[in-house]
């Protein structure tokens, strides 16, 4: 009987009210069974259950992608046709040129890189079951826009707010689509090749390495013979473990009424950082179910809509699937059947080079490249920016046999030399395949199959429910290039021979493992291999900018320390953990400076804010009063220890193209060992002391940042207080309703519960009434990244699973599916998703 009352709540929350906007309705829910007949295929059913998740059925696979592409374009058009747009360079035809070019700029490098020949020439070459199901994809979403255009509703608001139209999509902008995915990750790769470079030259390698700390061996997923690393190695202090997750299940809120508010923000592009997860199984022998549970909670920059889309699809006769995937590309990413389900982590691959060319006139005109002792052409093309409000802009584009020139497209590389950009997405080996074989896979050998069909670096951590506990595994997958010389990881390289890539590593040298005596697996973008690696005999290199491992180690001790078997609840509540793994001994360290130097004699509030950091727990809750003091006081004292050595200039660059983790690590070494250059070191001066001062000077500038902030009364002091979350749509600042609001932000950059800011971390730097006309210390802690969605896969039963989304389904505001997810995702709360038809309204 109480499962029969689920359904009918299910089936009685379905309806949706929905809100004028002209003269027309924006209707998403309450349909109830959408038949949609896919141009030259079949006809889809699309039904939208109570939380605005499509759920698809077809009787061939063509048709089922088409079903699922013409839900997605339905409720993420303009984000796909945004993500098309910043891979083609094309966002400025609609936005105009961006404060100080921004947006042009953007699309100049993004034209520079070429993508659309990339993923034509990868689409060409793909199997023809991946051809067939991004052709129906691509028939969906032109058979969306048509329906649109003849609706009185017409297309979504953002079309008709910039009066602009969309092309009709192809097969090749979905592989565009992922590619893009990869090619966001990889920009972080090789603007931190470039800071290597760029500090080592200031103040020289020892510094380079230091200041963009590599997590240690010790702390390697596996071992250099590809055995898992033993459990025991990621144990850290347990310390609180709150908040609790919780599972509602109420009817979905109406739609709002009016225009949602935004206090004064205009909001621009969302930034291009920050991108993490965390993804984890255990089996049965640890579960309250006795079957494996998975949790994924992918940390794509904070985005409007969510950066990622859930949905269900069913083939008749072949598979049924649920799962998140990226606008435009219908892959499922992260999903479950009826008999498996998988969950990934991206695995921070060196999957891009720069190499320094050199370069001549060519007789007859143009230019030649050396490489390898033989001059070669250099390539050539114009093309032609359109750009809102001024006339067009035309470039002419250059690429070497190495790739795109990054200089064409990007300001201030002359430093540098030309650089060219060779990447795995313009190789012929990148493909995409897999995503289309997982849904099929009934075993780990089926699923490891297709995943090693895809080539971007992920960690894949899967399940499957036979036996009596189920069985869990993992598998490393994408194109991992091996080089000729060990420099291609570090910094840019001559282009003219002997960093050559030579291969990639083989299928049997990508990590991998079943069923692992623990009985639970842990990915969190941490070092997967340590240095040295050789399971086969050949070092084989996969990344040298690995994410320090503390999430991976506060997951671990969350699962390993439970005292009763885990729950799905369990498994949700470990997604929203706040405790920091370096912050209390990064808090003693500073206490103790303190203790020998003193506290800052002109600082009002020391006392009272070293109190409140001697009395914090470690937990970066939004509402930690000694959360704020830590928080800013580690920034401050890296800023100042960072910009100190390499000098202001050069820090404006740094800030926000090192990973903020791989900078606390390098931070957490000269604290420990303090020497030259660091604080003011030289000859003659004592280590310690001058550490010391360094902490001391850095909580005066904190607390003074804190009262222009926050005030005089430090007991009012708050971590979310300056660290917020700014709902960021695009068109926010210009049309109210498209805002959602801003509000208190917890995490930090090394919490489960990802609270990032990174982008614009920076900001701190500048002096005060260039920080104040920035925006202040909220706008360089306001958070840009976070999870897009937090899912819980739980077959035991197929109605078990649950998730929750960072905004909505939707990203038209006139649907109630617009946001009807931000409140919950922020009060860690979760629903369940129904998958089987019974469970569906």
């Amino acid at each position: 009987m109480r499962r029969m009352t689920g359904v009918v709540f299910l089936l009685s929350a379905a309806a949706c009210s929905v809100t004028r906007d002209g003269g027309g309705l924006a209707e998403r829910a309450g349909e109830g069974l959408l038949a949609v007949e896919i141009s030259g295929r079949g006809v889809a059913s699309i039904r939208v259950d109570a939380r605005g998740m499509s759920h698809v059925t077809a009787e061939d696979e063509a048709t089922g992608y088409g079903g699922l592409c013409y839900a997605m374009a339905r409720d993420r058009l303009f984000q796909m046709d945004v993500l098309r747009r910043s891979a083609k360079g094309r966002l400025a035809e609609i936005y105009g040129p961006g404060d100080g070019d921004s947006i042009l700029d953007q699309d100049l490098l993004a034209r520079a890189q070429n993508l659309s020949a990339f993923a034509a020439a990868r689409y060409a070459a793909a199997a023809s079951r991946t051809k067939r199901a991004l052709q129906g994809c691509a028939a969906g979403v032109n058979q969306y826009i048509a329906d649109a255009r003849a609706s009185t509703t017409g297309l979504p608001l953002e079309f008709q707010a910039l009066g602009v139209q969309p092309d009709p999509w192809t097969p090749e902008d979905s592989v565009l689509a992922y590619i893009y995915v990869g090619v966001t990750f990889d920009t972080l790769t090789w603007f931190t090749k470039l800071e290597r470079a760029a500090v080592a030259s200031i103040a020289g390698t020892e510094v380079a390495t230091t200041l963009i700390k590599e997590a240690g061996n010790e702390v390697s997923m596996f071992d250099a013979q590809g055995n898992l690393s033993p459990i025991s190695q990621f144990l850290v202090p347990p310390g609180p473990s709150g908040p609790a997750a919780t599972i509602v299940n109420p009817p979905p809120p109406a739609c709002l009424a009016g225009s949602r508010w935004l206090a004064g923000r205009s909001l621009g592009m969302t930034p291009a950082s920050g991108r993490a997860s965390n993804a984890w199984a255990v089996d049965g022998h640890l579960t309250s179910t006795g079957k494996p549970l998975l949790a994924t909670d992918p940390h794509f920059p904070h985005a409007t809509p969510s950066s990622v889309y859930v949905a269900q699809l069913k083939v008749s006769g072949q598979y049924d699937v649920a799962g998140w995937m990226v606008p435009g590309f219908p892959g499922f990413i992260s999903g479950h059947t009826e008999s498996i389900a998988w969950v990934p982590t991206y695995a921070l691959f060196d999957s891009v080079d720069l190499y320094v060319e050199t370069l001549r006139p060519a007789n007859g005109g143009g230019e030649e490249v050396l490489v390898n002792g033989q001059w070669r052409r250099v390539t050539t093309r114009t093309e032609t920016l359109r750009v809102k409000g001024q006339p067009d802009v035309q470039r002419t584009f250059r690429a070497t046999p190495h790739g795109p020139i990054l200089n064409d497209g990007l300001e201030g590389l002359e430093a540098f030399g030309t650089l060219a950009l060779k990447s795995t997405a313009g190789q012929p080996a990148w493909r995409v395949d897999g995503y289309f074989e997982m849904p099929a896979a009934q075993t780990f050998a089926q699923f490891r199959a297709a995943a090693l069909k895809q080539s971007i670096g992920w960690n894949f951590i899967f399940a499957d429910y036979a036996g009596t506990h189920g069985h869990i595994g993992y598998q490393l997958s994408g194109l991992a290039p091996q080089r000729e010389s060990p420099l291609n990881s570090l910094y840019p390289v001559p282009g003219t021979g002997g960093h050559e890539w030579t291969g990639y590593a083989t299928d049997a040298e990508l990590p991998s493992v079943y069923d692992p005596p623990s009985h639970l697996l842990v990915t969190a973008n941490h070092r997967i291999v340590p240095r040295g690696y050789a399971p086969q005999g050949r070092p084989v290199h996969l990344a040298n900018y690995w994410d320090m491992p503390w999430r991976a180690q506060r997951i671990i001790t969350r699962l390993t320390t439970a005292t009763a078997p885990l729950t799905p609840q369990d498994m949700a509540s470990i997604q929203l953990d706040t405790q920091t793994t370096i912050g209390l001994p990064l808090r003693d360290s500073y206490l103790a400076a303190l203790g020998r130097a003193g506290l800052p004699a002109d600082d009002p509030s020391a006392a009272a804010a070293a109190a409140a950091l001697a009395q914090w727990d470690g937990n970066a809750a939004a509402g930690s009063q000694g959360a704020a003091v830590y928080e800013m006081l580690t920034l401050i004292l890296l800023r100042n220890t960072v910009r100190d050595v390499i000098g202001p200039d050069e820090y404006a660059f740094f800030a926000p193209s090192v990973f903020l983790t791989n900078q606390l690590g390098g931070l957490m070494d000269v604290l420990e060992s303090p020497r030259a250059p660091y604080f003011g070191i030289s000859a003659g001066v004592d280590p310690g002391a001058a550490r010391d001062q360094a902490v001391r000077a850095a909580l005066a500038e904190a607390d003074a940042m804190l009262r222009a902030s926050l005030g005089s009364d430090v007991s009012a002091w708050t971590w979310g207080g300056i660290h917020e979350l700014t709902y960021n749509h695009p068109l926010a600042g210009a049309d109210a309703r498209f805002d959602i609001g801003t509000f208190p932000a917890t995490g930090d950059v090394e919490t489960v519960n990802i609270g990032g800011w990174f982008g614009k971390v920076g900001i701190l730097a500048l002096p005060p009434g260039e920080l104040e006309e920035a925006g202040g210390v909220r706008a360089a802690l306001d958070q840009d990244s976070l999870s897009a969605t937090r899912i819980i896969w739980n077959l035991a039963p197929l109605d078990g699973s649950l998730g929750v989304m960072s905004t909505g389904m939707s990203g038209d505001p006139r649907t109630c599916r617009y946001a009807d997810h931000a409140e919950a995702w922020r009060a860690g709360q979760i629903f369940p998703i129904p998958f089987t038809s019974a469970a569906i309204p």
